[in-house]
């Protein structure tokens, strides 16, 4: 198991990236530069692309993890977690096309694989934040 100090750390640097996220959406939209017209601009940008309930449904996965795993695991993880994160950013892209497919709509179709475009930065982002979060946890913790 893993120390109380340790285990916060981790958890703020779990969730730090999606507060940031917000707090920069608000800041946008309040100084007007946010030129969302309709709900489904909104649903394509931020659910979708963006991945905001994505990420808090993998936060929330990965806080409950956090407090059965040991430090090593938990170093492991770290470094697994973009790969962990993408059946739960797929997901509403592939729902959501299936929900239209159902509807009706042959737009559908695309958007079901639509997701495949953004795994690149993704990953490049993901593999960034967990080198940074491992860094940090070392130089703090060692």
């Amino acid at each position: 198991m893993i120390s109380p100090s340790r285990r916060r750390f981790l958890v703020a640097s779990l969730w730090g990236p999606i507060v940031l996220l917000v707090v920069l959406m608000i800041l946008d939209w309040a100084a007007g530069y946010s030129g969302i017209s309709d709900w489904k601009q909104f649903l394509m940008i931020y659910v979708l692309a963006f991945g905001i309930p994505a990420y808090i449904a993998f936060a929330v996965w990965a806080t409950g993890v956090l407090s059965t795993v040991t430090e090593q695991q938990v170093l492991k993880k770290i470094w697994c977690a973009p790969l962990n994160f993408i059946p739960f950013y797929a997901a509403p892209w592939v729902i959501g096309g299936l929900a239209l497919v159902l509807l009706g709509n042959l737009a559908g179709f695309p958007m079901m694989f639509g997701w495949l475009a953004f795994l690149p930065y993704l990953l490049i982002t993901g593999y960034v934040i967990s080198s940074l979060t491992v860094a940090l946890y070392r130089t703090v913790y060692s």
